[in-house]
């Protein structure tokens, strides 16, 4: 049984965000369209549609990994570009500039193959925007040891989650982590545990998931350190 009591040398701060989001007054209305705009768009407009949109959607399509993906399935009713769009995975590449690449590639090759350029209906186009994340540093839930690492993940707002885990993604990708891990790695080892909460696919589980996976993960591993199996 692993003492979930221990102390960490540092403590966790469980740090809120607030993702502020902004119309840029482009629009889409065919696939022609979208290319032009993603080859034209600030960075940070990519990066609010690939990812930082999940925190302005309660119950996110979980199908589908992006707006972009999500806008050729609903609007274009093009589930094979809207599958093509899903295995795009940001946080694998370098810069935004590699993945506006990826994706322009993608809508580009995809209309070499099509007899006539995809619209949307009136009312289903798409509508760019931007976003900035601001986080809130003076936290109220702070982690000094594994029991209490739980009980604050399982009250914390799903903005936390977010910025811990999600956005962490993109800040650390470099190293293929986020910051839950981090902290568990440096403060307890427990190799398997983090290597299990690194596994978790943020593209296909929504935040409540998320959150409900490491806390699963934290006790399984709690009560079974021996037998663990992520």
């Amino acid at each position: 049984m692993i003492d979930a009591n221990k102390p960490a040398l540092n403590p966790f701060w469980f740090h809120e965000c607030v993702v502020l989001t902004m119309p840029t007054g482009r629009t889409a209305v065919n696939l022609r369209e979208m290319l032009q705009v993603v080859r034209e768009i600030d960075a940070s407009v990519l990066s609010y549609h690939l990812w930082q949109s999940r925190m302005s959607i309660v119950h996110p399509e979980v199908e589908y990994t992006n707006d972009f993906a999500l806008w050729a399935a609903n609007s274009l009713q093009d589930i094979r570009l809207a599958e093509k769009l899903s295995v795009i995975d940001p946080f694998s590449y370098e810069d935004m500039e590699e993945i506006r690449e990826v994706i322009a590639e993608v809508l580009e090759g995809y209309m070499w193959d099509l007899p006539s350029v995809p619209w949307a209906r009136p009312g289903f186009e798409f509508h760019f925007c931007q976003a900035s994340t601001v986080v809130l540093l003076r936290s109220r839930i702070v982690a000094g040891t594994l029991d209490e690492f739980r009980s604050g993940l399982s009250i914390v707002g799903a903005d936390s989650i977010y910025y811990h885990f999600v956005d962490a993604r993109w800040r650390l990708r470099k190293l293929k982590t986020d910051d839950f891990s981090i902290w568990l790695r440096d403060s307890f080892g427990l190799p398997e545990l983090v290597s299990a909460i690194q596994g978790i696919d943020v593209w296909f589980s929504t935040l409540e998931d998320i959150r409900q996976k490491i806390l699963d993960l934290i006790d399984s591993y709690v009560e079974n350190p021996d037998d663990y199996t992520p």
